[in-house]
């Protein structure tokens, strides 16, 4: 019954935005799960030990194909990484470079990340890499892995390399709830 619920929803937007999307099942969402170990030279602000849950949406629009994975937990812990400019052909491993700004070079799909952590004295996010890259290593609907190797720091630095630190990351998405705005999931998932 889920299932006859779930394809009259992506019928009925699919009809008024004229967008192909892709709606998660319910029962995805009790076995999704998310650990990613982010740190930089100075803070680590996320590792594996907390469980996050996990999210992967795909969107094709003029600009090309992104990818996003959100990761959010009850500790109030959120971590966002998206790659953009990815062509549809794309192998295995996906590489995207960080840029100050998220510039697009032109060739290069770009990576963007974005932490946030929200407790009693407000929100804080992390430093953040303007150069490096981002790995996509595995990319199925049962598992995603993913790392990150680059140099950064806060935005109050951003046209200071010489205080960017060493930023680290790798990150595995299990049985992700998966999302697709304007292109089919199964073209994809490898």
């Amino acid at each position: 019954m889920q299932d006859a619920v779930t394809d009259a929803m992506e019928n009925a937007i699919e009809r008024k935005t004229g967008a192909e999307i892709d709606l998660p099942d319910t029962s995805e969402m009790e076995n999704s799960g998310a650990f990613v170990n982010y740190k930089s030279a100075t803070k680590t602000y996320l590792t594996e030990k907390e469980k996050m849950q996990a999210t992967v949406i795909f969107q094709k629009d003029n600009e090309g194909l992104s990818i996003a994975f959100q990761m959010t937990g009850e500790n109030g812990k959120s971590f966002v990484t998206t790659i953009s400019h990815i062509s549809e052909k794309f192998t295995l491993p996906l590489k995207a470079k960080f840029a100050i700004g998220n510039e697009y070079d032109g060739e290069n799909p770009t990576a963007n990340i974005t932490f946030m952590e929200v407790n009693d004295t407000g929100m804080k996010s992390s430093e953040v890499p303007f150069e490096g890259e981002m790995i996509i290593t595995k990319l199925s609907k049962d598992e995603v892995v993913f790392e990150i190797n680059g140099k950064g720091s806060d935005a109050m630095n951003i046209d200071s390399p010489s205080n960017w630190n060493e930023i680290k990351g790798n990150g595995k998405l299990v049985h992700p709830i998966i999302l697709s705005y304007g292109i089919d999931k199964n073209n994809i998932l490898k």
